[in-house]
């Protein structure tokens, strides 16, 4: 794996950004950014352009004083604060790359303001280091998954329960769109199973129209279900960044936690399918099989669109793997990529991919593509060699819709066959003019 030693035009996405997007997959719950006065206003802005929905995010400035002084009073009365004005169920204390300069310590911090008596029984503290100089947007949305896991793991006091065989645990990577989980959430409901998705970004920023206001996130899993979850049958956990999640949940309450690097293609949704009828013990529904014969027909129908195409793609490492085995399936000739950073799903992918940024892909794209995907970040230098630009991953901005898209499941594939696709003829049509 080729990793360049400098980068020029970077398209990845900050961790701490990751972080603040898991936590608007569960219900109550208020992230604050512990960084340089304005970093949430950034933050928060980059998201609701995405999503076009609020987003819970408050902010802890760092001063000069704190370079002397330490952080640790301000850091409490932000969690002080936070509780006594919005009583959220869940709340995260977000470290950033300055915290880490400082050297802030904010597990001690948030031990110390627990101690003392901050907080109460009924919400959820937690602190996490998140910071800007490793890892990307799939990292710091798994991390934080992973510490919102543990301590539910720790408040539960590892006590054993009876386990439900019709529950499933779903731990949805941030590459799935808020529609992707709720076509997830339908799919395996249709087999009978009650489904816990962790994050749930599918109630929170899929669209709604909600009286009143607040400063907490308005939709995702509610802290009293997430106690449930070490009483499913199994885990599924669907891109590689969310396995360690899912294993914390295996070796706290035994539940077996089953990974799968994407959902998108004949081949991936078969195997799912295949899973989930034998955990249920149900057959697939008729909806599900008309589905599979509509993709089929359709990739016969766009089998020339396809042959010989060379496409390349700057996404997150999940979003890639996944999008790489499916491209095998529809048959064309090559698939280059650029990851924003290095991920053990990665010796997985199939085909020519480097850690870069968004000169790399120009240096591709100048070397012959029919077809550049990847976030608005890369719109220009797609603009500039004259390829041919489909928008997908984060940020996606300018254009409505995006958070429903969906790429998962017989249905959702074709969908993205289609997409595609139609972006592959419309280059084809503009190079003829």
């Amino acid at each position: 794996m080729n990793v360049k030693p400098l980068s020029v035009n970077p398209f990845r996405v900050s961790q701490a950004i990751g972080g603040v997007l898991a936590l608007q997959g569960f219900f109550r719950s208020l992230p604050i950014l512990y960084g340089a006065h304005g970093c949430v206003d950034a933050v928060g802005q980059l998201i609701s352009q995405h999503f076009r929905e609020p987003v819970a995010l408050q902010n802890v400035a760092i001063h000069d004083s704190n370079l002397i002084f330490g952080g640790t009073q301000s850091s409490q009365e932000a969690l002080e604060l936070a509780l006594k004005q919005f009583k959220p169920d869940l709340i995260a204390l977000i470290g950033t790359s300055l915290t880490e300069m400082v050297g802030e310590d904010l597990e001690s911090d948030v031990r110390q303001f627990l101690s003392s008596g901050g907080g109460d029984a009924e919400t959820l503290v937690l602190s996490l280091q998140l910071p800007d100089y490793e890892g990307s947007l799939e990292t710091g949305y798994a991390r934080m998954t992973e510490a919102v896991v543990e301590a539910v793991i720790r408040r539960s006091g590892g006590a054993a329960r009876k386990k439900r065989r019709n529950r499933v645990n779903l731990l949805p990577g941030p590459h799935l769109t808020p529609g992707d989980v709720m076509e997830l959430k339908e799919i395996i409901s249709s087999f009978g199973l009650e489904v816990l998705a962790l994050p749930d970004l599918s109630s929170s920023l899929c669209g709604h129209l909600l009286v009143g206001s607040t400063g907490l996130s308005r939709g995702g899993m509610p802290l009293d279900y997430l106690d449930k979850m070490l009483t499913s049958s199994c885990t599924i956990a669907v891109g590689g960044s969310m396995e360690r999640a899912g294993r914390k949940i295996e070796a706290a309450a035994g539940i077996p936690c089953h990974v799968f690097p994407g959902l998108t293609g004949l081949a991936a949704c078969d195997e799912f399918f295949d899973f989930l009828r034998r955990l249920s013990r149900t057959e697939v529904q008729v909806k599900h099989r008309w589905q599979r014969q509509i993709l089929l027909d359709s990739m016969l129908d766009a089998q020339s669109v396809f042959r010989g195409k060379e496409i390349i793609a700057a996404l997150e490492p999940d979003h890639l793997l996944s999008l790489s085995e499916w491209l095998e399936e529809v048959g064309i000739r090559s698939f280059r990529a650029i990851s924003p950073c290095t991920s053990p799903v990665l010796a997985n992918f199939r085909g020519e991919c480097r850690i870069g940024d968004l000169e790399d892909m120009e240096e591709m794209a100048s070397s012959g593509a029919d077809l550049w995907i990847g976030s608005s970040y890369g719109e220009q230098g797609a603009q500039r060699r004259g390829t041919a630009f489909l928008p997908m991953g984060f940020p996606v901005l300018g254009r409505l819709g995006t958070p429903l898209v969906v790429s998962v499941g017989y249905g959702g594939t074709t969908d993205l066959l289609g997409r595609i696709g139609n972006a592959l003829l419309q280059a084809e049509r503009r190079t003829g003019e």
